[in-house]
């Protein structure tokens, strides 16, 4: 029989014991926060890398003065408020039907099996396709952007919620049904605060897809905006504007998902808990 020492068995240290004893900068090198910054200067790093080597590529620093320059034109304003128009009116009408669609799918199976196939056509067609369609059909000005991105975010909204909805409990939904509660107070009391969260996810991912839809639509319908204000340094081969005006779309989208959707997220996620 194998005769264990007492001296030989060591004792795991708790997770508490482990970060009490790991040294402050160590915690600070390891931290969300230090690899978000390693993450940005590596991409400046790279960009910078990528300006030396081809002539075609901005750097840093001409794209920043090339910002400024739109800055002091007066353009950067106009053009974004346009922008974020189109934007945020296509989000709230992708929000709105694509809730509602959602919730049909979720509750009714002849509804799932009548929308399930387009949805999913919906979801395979890229926004640049999307645009084209748009700028044929309605022309230039407003409603080839809200239309783009309409159409390029509500399938993503319809799939989270559906799943959301089917993702109740059956017994509660049966009981709902047995005991004859409207369907009105079913969704207001049973579905909603089950989906908050989905719905919540699924409008990330309509801002995040819908975003590139708008830039999409303005790039090739004009009309002003982001899209348009880029085309035209890009086909009078400025690349600095061109890159200026791409730096301005990408970090506001970067601190709008950060600060913005992805809290959004976690306290629809809570409140639904709490429900």
């Amino acid at each position: 029989m194998t005769t264990v020492s007492q001296g030989a068995v060591t004792r795991r240290r708790s997770t508490t014991e482990i970060e009490q004893s790991t040294s402050r900068w160590k915690k600070a090198l390891t931290s969300d926060r230090a690899a978000r910054l390693t993450a940005l200067l590596s991409f400046v790093v790279l960009w910078i890398l990528m300006s030396l080597l081809f002539s075609r590529v901005p750097g840093p620093v001409e794209v920043w003065n090339s910002l400024l320059d739109e800055f002091s034109r007066g353009e950067v304003f106009g053009n974004f408020g346009k922008t974020l128009y189109r934007f945020f009116v296509g989000v709230a009408l992708a929000t709105v039907v694509g809730v509602a669609v959602g919730v049909l799918m979720g509750l009714s199976q002849l509804s799932r099996a009548f929308l399930e196939s387009p949805v999913l056509v919906a979801l395979s067609i890229p926004a640049i396709i999307w645009s084209f369609l748009t700028v044929m059909w309605f022309g230039f000005g407003d409603m080839s952007p809200i239309v783009t991105t309409f159409l390029t975010s509500v399938p993503f909204v319809v799939v989270n919620v559906a799943q959301g909805v089917r993702g109740v409990s059956r017994d509660l939904r049966d009981m709902s049904s047995t005991y004859k509660v409207p369907m009105s107070r079913r969704i207001r009391h049973l579905v909603l605060p089950a989906v908050t969260g989905y719905v919540a996810a699924g409008v990330r991912f309509a801002i995040i897809i819908g975003w590139n839809g708008v830039l999409l639509a303005e790039w090739f319908g004009g009309g002003g905006g982001v899209g348009y204000r880029a085309r035209f340094w890009y086909d009078a081969n400025r690349y600095g504007g061109f890159a200026a005006w791409v730096v301005l779309f990408v970090g506001f989208i970067v601190l709008l998902d950060r600060f913005v959707l992805d809290r959004a997220i976690q306290r629809s996620f809570r409140w639904r808990d709490s429900r």
